[in-house]
């Protein structure tokens, strides 16, 4: 329907929810040929294991068959482990002093990201790239959820006296 025939898409859909929690009205905002944008492609590989999408991505253009890069042991891309981004906002407008984030000692930890420095001039989050950072979590949904709790407890940004 929209062109790709071999390789990567990746799909954005936008849903309300209703009171069920159930998503409705999906309206499409993005269908792209290529591999999902910042570390959803190596969170997806972390996740599932085994698998390498930039390989198989590689592999799909030159007319090869990604199932073979795929193990045996491996159920269609199934995920083993539980994946989440965790975004650390930023709650006020002002001059950071201090970043305090307790994660690497996490057991579930994979990467994270801190975008802000000390000295920087930050603004409210209002978007997922306004954020003061990132941390990335991979690993038993159960850890995952105690070290997500962990992370947000932990994380604060202390911001210079305001006169």
């Amino acid at each position: 329907a929209v062109g790709i025939r071999y390789g990567a898409a990746h799909v954005e859909l936008k849903a309300g929810q209703d009171g069920d929690g159930r998503y409705v009205d999906p309206v499409m905002i993005e269908v792209g040929a290529r591999l999902s944008g910042g570390r959803k492609s190596t969170m997806a590989q972390a996740a599932i294991g085994d698998w390498d999408p930039f390989a198989s991505l590689i592999e799909s253009h030159c007319g090869g068959n990604c199932q073979r890069r795929i193990p045996q042991s491996v159920k269609f891309l199934t995920p083993k482990q539980f994946v989440r981004h965790i975004f650390l906002p930023i709650d006020e407008r002002g001059t950071v002093k201090e970043i305090r984030l307790q994660a690497p000692t996490l057991a579930t930890l994979h990467s994270s990201a801190i975008i802000v420095k000390a000295g920087d001039v930050v603004e409210e989050t209002t978007d997922i790239v306004s954020c003061a950072g990132f941390v990335w979590l991979v690993g038993e949904r159960e850890q995952v959820e105690k070290d997500t709790n962990e992370i947000l407890s932990s994380f604060s940004l202390i911001l210079e006296d305001k006169d």
